[in-house]
């Protein structure tokens, strides 16, 4: 896969409304495994962190951290593999709300 956008689309698109509802957190395949995540991860870094520069931007943050530590599970920034986790979760929770509005 060349996106995460792509990625969601092939692994978790049947599960977009209940991840745009209910948050990445609530288990879902491929998502809810430190391993997993990691992964996606590395794959997807760069995209998450323009991501969330845009998002922080737009939301009228100074920058990426303000943001971040006001996410519900800001209990995770403290850990560098559970910050990693909770930022791939707020980019399945961000593309699920995109899909979701655009099916």
């Amino acid at each position: 896969m060349t996106t995460f956008n792509q990625w969601f689309e092939s692994n978790l698109a049947d599960y977009a409304d209940d991840i745009a509802n209910h948050g990445a957190d609530a288990g879902f395949p491929h998502i809810t495994y430190y391993s997993d995540t990691e992964k996606l991860y590395a794959d997807f870094e760069q995209e998450i962190y323009d991501a969330l520069a845009y998002d922080a931007e737009s939301m009228g943050y100074d920058n990426i951290d303000a943001m971040t530590s006001e996410f519900g599970r800001s209990d995770m920034l403290d850990d560098p593999v559970q910050r990693r986790c909770l930022l791939v979760w707020y980019m399945c929770e961000r593309t699920a709300q995109e899909y979701a509005n655009e099916h």
